[in-house]
């Protein structure tokens, strides 16, 4: 069985949704000499219920756990039931266990997550059930971070391959993402949808996460392999920190998405992002083709 059929659960059972209208005012500006345009995936290119991939926040979300274990059929298998806050407790301790100065923001893999969990609760699964691991977290995930498509995306991917502009991805992810892209390309596949595979930079892969600086060092020498200098590349995304700061950092122009106060991230709290000024600001999607003057 293909992994893709494992996470249809991200797909199935979503419910539409329309993105909440923020206070930020757009800045449009016409960017020349923009030969690659470079996503954030959630909040950006997807609604998301929580506004990132995963759920910081476990409080009130064991009902979710209980449902997802008795929908795939492990609920009889265990001792006891896990919680959110077993779940939440695992991915800090995994990512504390791994900072250092050389992966300052580390990722985890969230079926690594889950393997961890059940062993905990008396769960002894052989490597040939991996299947009701990725089906568990993806159905959790599909229940506690709900998503549709953001208005304009599909569109406006559509326009960029049609105007021969390299596209690429940088995102905090995990298994189940890029179901989510393919999705909005119509399940045509990333390449064919326009994206090139080696500008495509997700953190479980990497295990580390934006905005640490390494999912940005990848795709600057992707950029660099296809002649593309680092102020030629637009990075577009909806958190002032993880997205705009971190991509300003590696050199990159930058578009601030705020078109959903799910997932608006001004971050003024950060001293990094107090004097921060993205090259523009979007607050639909489709105002990009404008700055970038494609048509």
């Amino acid at each position: 069985m293909e992994i893709g059929s494992w996470v249809d659960e991200i797909l199935q059972h979503r419910a539409e949704m329309q993105p909440l209208k923020t206070t930020v005012a757009p800045k449009l500006e016409r960017l020349s000499g923009i030969k690659a345009v470079v996503f954030d995936i959630y909040g950006t290119l997807v609604i998301s219920g929580c506004g990132d991939v995963g759920s910081a926040d476990a409080v009130g979300r064991g009902s979710f756990v209980r449902q997802t274990l008795e929908e795939i059929g492990l609920l009889g298998k265990l001792v006891s039931v896990p919680d959110a806050e077993s779940l939440q407790r695992n991915i800090q301790q995994l990512n504390q266990d791994r900072v250092n100065p050389g992966c300052p923001k580390p990722e985890v893999d969230i079926v690594e997550v889950w393997r961890q969990v059940l062993a905990e609760v008396g769960w002894v699964g052989s490597p040939e059930e991996i299947e009701l691991v990725v089906r568990l977290a993806t159905r959790y995930e599909a229940l506690v971070n709900p998503t549709w498509p953001m208005p304009g995306a599909s569109e406006l991917l559509q326009q960029l391959k049609q105007s021969g502009c390299s596209m690429g991805i940088v995102s905090n992810a995990q298994i189940f993402t890029p179901c989510l892209l393919n999705n909005l390309l119509g399940d045509r596949g990333l390449e064919e949808g326009g994206f090139s595979l080696d500008l495509c930079v997700f953190s479980n892969r990497y295990r580390q996460a934006k905005p640490g600086p390494r999912l940005f060092e990848v795709i600057l020498r992707g950029l660099l392999n296809r002649g593309i200098l680092p102020n030629e590349a637009l990075y577009v995304g909806n958190d002032m920190l993880n997205d705009i700061w971190a991509a300003s950092a590696a050199g990159l122009r930058t578009a601030w998405f705020a078109g959903d106060q799910r997932s608006c991230r001004p971050r003024l709290e950060d001293s990094r992002c107090q004097s921060l000024s993205p090259d523009v600001v979007l607050t639909n999607l489709m105002q990009l083709p404008e700055c970038l003057m494609i048509s």
